[in-house]
């Protein structure tokens, strides 16, 4: 009896390694409001949230660059990811902290 329990719970912990190496990637939605009002959507894959935060910090980071030498000229008024559950990220103040403070440290 004590060695079907214990092959039952070694199974179990394998399949859940395995489920959860497994994890597919996930859609997130990077939205640009332009100054007109109309909204860009791009669509990024990622693995999880910290991932599709870091790519989206990094896009805003170019696209904040690039029209840095023309203020005046600014073509978004907002930028912002969605989640698949809905939720907007860069909204979320500890996941923000979670990726600025160990990337600010690191340098």
């Amino acid at each position: 009896m004590k060695k079907i329990l214990a092959s039952l719970f070694l199974a179990a912990v394998a399949c859940g390694c395995l489920v959860s190496c497994n994890e597919k990637p996930k859609h997130y939605q990077f939205v640009k409001v332009t100054t007109d009002g109309q909204e860009l959507v791009e669509e990024i894959t990622a693995k999880n949230d910290t991932d599709a935060l870091k790519l989206y910090l990094d896009r805003m980071e170019k696209i904040l660059v690039e029209n840095m030498d023309k203020p005046d000229q600014q073509q978004y008024k907002v930028m912002y990811i969605i989640s698949p559950s809905g939720d907007t990220l860069n909204t979320n103040e500890q996941l923000l902290q979670s990726i600025v403070i160990p990337t600010a440290t690191a340098q």
